[in-house]
């Protein structure tokens, strides 16, 4: 079976956002070119991550190896791993003081639209956890949590499942929110044309 690797867990589906445009994928594609090809440190240094905010996350594999999923004429086919990443982010909610507004899970990579606490204006709002967290303990603990479970389905401890670290961008205005909305939203459809495509 197809399991989507794409979702909105905040808006519900797809339509409560404008239909995707070739003005808006182009200018999605360029946000996040620019978002990703500037990264000379991976974090702001005066910036505080627990402070409340939306925040566009990426996460790469391992050498970029293709272990989250498949994408095919059927759409995205997730791999065990995706699999239990995808689970994970669906319990985002319930386990931090988090809004999951967005969400893609690609062979070699995941990106999130995230919002700290009751922030976001452009979606509606779940009932939030009162505990504070930052945004690298939130990842930090995705990260080093399924890669444990995997392995141990797999057998095989102390694997490296992830590349180090993170890239985050800290989402300041509507137009930049929408943007990253709708790329996140095709990415399997332009899986050919992503910066992290690798034929298998």
């Amino acid at each position: 079976p197809i399991t989507p690797a794409s979702t909105s867990a905040a808006a519900g589906n797809s339509s409560a956002w404008p239909r995707a445009t070739e003005k808006n994928l182009y200018l999605g594609c360029m946000c996040i070119g620019i978002i990703m090809n500037n990264r000379k440190t991976l974090r702001l240094p005066a910036f505080d991550y627990a402070a409340p905010g939306t925040y566009f996350i990426t996460l790469c594999t391992y050498q970029r190896h293709q272990t989250l999923c498949r994408i095919g004429r059927g759409g995205a086919l997730l791999r065990p791993f995706g699999r239990i990443c995808k689970a994970q982010i669906q319990e985002f909610e319930h386990r931090f003081n988090i809004q999951v507004d967005k969400y893609v899970i690609m062979p070699n990579h995941l990106h999130m639209l995230l919002s700290l606490a009751d922030t976001n204006p452009y979606c509606p709002r779940a009932e939030q956890s009162p505990a504070p967290t930052t945004i690298s303990e939130i990842i930090c603990a995705f990260k080093s949590i399924r890669a444990k479970q995997i392995n141990a389905i797999e057998n095989t401890p102390g694997r490296k499942r992830w590349q180090r670290s993170f890239y985050d961008h800290v989402v300041r205005t509507e137009k930049e929110y929408l943007q990253i909305w709708t790329y996140i939203d095709n990415n399997p459809l332009k899986w050919e044309l992503d910066r992290f495509y690798e034929s298998e």
